[in-house]
């Protein structure tokens, strides 16, 4: 489906503005987070780094487990991130998220004798406090690769004096992380390590936010622009409509149809273009038109006056040629004079013709009466028949009896008369020409003529009704030769009558002329009665 300038425009500013707020929404998406895991990972290092003399003193200095579980615990949540604790035989001491076993350590009784305290005693000695069932689990998982097979790995580089820094999926809390291990012990011999992970489920959140955030003024700047943009589309559109409108109106003859110009841009530029064609337009063609009528005056006024010298011609001749014998071979000559005088009357009479209906617009109502059209086709026939006969054409009527039409008598039978002529005239012998009236569902009245000759090219058929205009295949099978004129009046002859004609052409198969007469024009047959 075709869409309009303007809305083209719409989409592709809307487009822009989609691409631009996503980008932007990405681009300050990625920025965001890569400083939130710069910082949050320079964070955890150093605390990272600090618990390292602590967790030094509780595995070297302390052997009561359940304080050094404790301070996990603290710093865990101090920090916001999950704490394990590995010696440097990759067992893991102790964890933060166990909290579990911080539980169990919590129902031992303590010295003044309490059980279940939600404050357990951290002086409770080493020999009374059991082994935690929750971490052993989860270092021998660890150990066997259950957890995380990459564990091991990052062990390795920690205890070989370095420090990790990732973000990374992890299997024992089910989602992404931020993950920072640093040795403690010894520089050079590291006794162990401390891997701290912090869950991304916040951030995600944080995230979210600014998603949501981001399609909330995304969607309103999207309505803002949205008029803004049909505003600025419209302003852009409109002068060109008018341009079109104009363009129309100047192709259908409207030469005194202006382009409202405002600004001084490219469109106001084109606008006083189109104005400046139309003006040299409406010159040119009034130019033309006073030539035209200077050339049909011409042509009327030496038609006119060519009439009195060939009658004169043609008399003298007459005369002179019924003196002769038959014998006499000026006889010949004179009979040659004869035919060639009447040819040229034929075609001074086709100029005066023409130039009259030329200078003539459509008929007034004074001069239409109803013609019974039918009527009209069969007399012409009649005399056809004349011309008809010394080629054997047979003339084929198929005419719808009682439709009349508004016209000009004598002009309609001129019109059937020369489309008649012609059809007889470019047909081979033993043909056929057939002439058809019928009425059409739409109130028309349809006149045909069918011949079966020759055909006209169809590069010929645009040009065949201007005056003069021959068409040489079609003449060269014919040793009778026409003035060239006879269609041209009968185009003539149509316009005065409001009617429309058309030609249907086939090499080899014939031609078809198609009058239609108006629904106007065609004599009711309710209001006649």
């Amino acid at each position: 489906m075709n869409k309009s300038l303007s809305t083209r425009l719409m989409y592709s500013f809307m487009t822009i503005i989609v691409i631009v707020v996503v980008g932007i929404t990405a681009g300050t998406s990625y920025l965001i987070a890569d400083y939130f895991f710069k910082i949050k990972e320079e964070e955890l290092a150093q605390k990272g780094h600090e618990m390292a003399d602590t967790v030094e003193y509780f595995v070297t200095k302390d052997n009561n487990r359940y304080t050094l579980m404790r301070y996990l615990i603290a710093v865990d949540r101090l920090v916001g991130a999950r704490i394990w604790l590995f010696d440097n035989d990759y067992n893991l001491l102790a964890a933060s998220n166990i909290a579990a076993d911080v539980d169990a350590a919590g129902k031992i009784p303590s010295a003044r004798g309490t059980v279940g305290s939600d404050k357990p005693d951290v002086s409770i000695p080493a020999d009374r406090i059991p082994v935690y069932e929750y971490t052993t689990r989860l270092a021998e998982e660890i150990k066997s690769g259950q957890v995380s097979k990459n564990v091991n790995n990052i062990l390795k580089d920690i205890y070989r004096g370095g420090s990790v820094r990732s973000q990374i999926y992890h299997p024992y809390f089910k989602q992404q992380v931020i993950l920072v291990g640093v040795p403690y012990g010894d520089k050079g011999h590291p006794r162990g390590a401390i891997l701290m992970a912090e869950p991304l489920s916040g951030f995600g959140g944080f995230l979210r936010s600014v998603y949501i955030f981001t399609i909330i003024i995304g969607i309103l700047a999207l309505l803002v622009s949205l008029f803004m943009v049909r505003r600025l589309s419209r302003q852009v559109v409109k002068p060109l409509v008018s341009m079109k409108d104009a363009t129309i109106a100047i192709a259908k003859g409207n030469y005194s149809r202006r382009v409202e110009v405002e600004g001084e841009d490219e469109v106001a530029e084109l606008g006083d273009a189109i104005n400046h064609l139309s003006t040299e337009l409406s010159n040119y063609l009034g130019k033309l038109a006073r030539m035209e009528k200077i050339r049909r005056d011409f042509v009327a006024n030496v038609s006119h006056e060519l009439r009195t010298p060939i009658t004169i011609i043609r008399g003298y001749n007459d005369i002179v040629s019924d003196t002769l014998e038959e014998t006499d071979p000026n006889k010949r000559y004179c009979h040659l004079i004869g035919t060639e005088t009447k040819r040229l009357e034929r075609l001074v009479r086709g100029l005066l013709d023409i130039s009259r209906l030329q200078s003539a617009d459509k008929l007034n109502i004074a001069d239409l009466q109803p013609l019974p059209i039918s009527e009209i086709v069969r007399n012409v026939a009649e005399h056809l028949k004349v011309k008809a006969e010394p080629k054997h054409i047979t003339l084929k009527l198929q005419l719808e009896d009682g439709v009349e039409i508004l016209g000009n008598g004598d002009q309609i039978v001129q019109l059937v008369l020369l489309l008649g002529d012609n059809a007889i005239k470019y047909s081979p012998e033993g043909s056929f020409v057939r002439y058809e009236i019928k009425r059409q569902s739409n109130g028309s009245v349809e006149m045909s003529v069918v011949d079966n000759g020759p055909g006209i090219p169809e590069e010929d058929i645009p040009f065949i009704f201007e005056r003069f205009y021959k068409v040489d295949k079609s003449h060269a099978q014919s040793s009778s030769k026409g003035t060239g004129l006879g269609l041209a009046i009968a185009k003539e002859i149509v316009r005065m009558h409001d009617a429309h004609i058309e030609v249907f052409s086939q090499i080899g198969a014939g031609t078809r002329f198609v009058v239609n007469f108006p629904a106007a024009s065609v004599v009711c047959q309710d209001a006649k009665s």
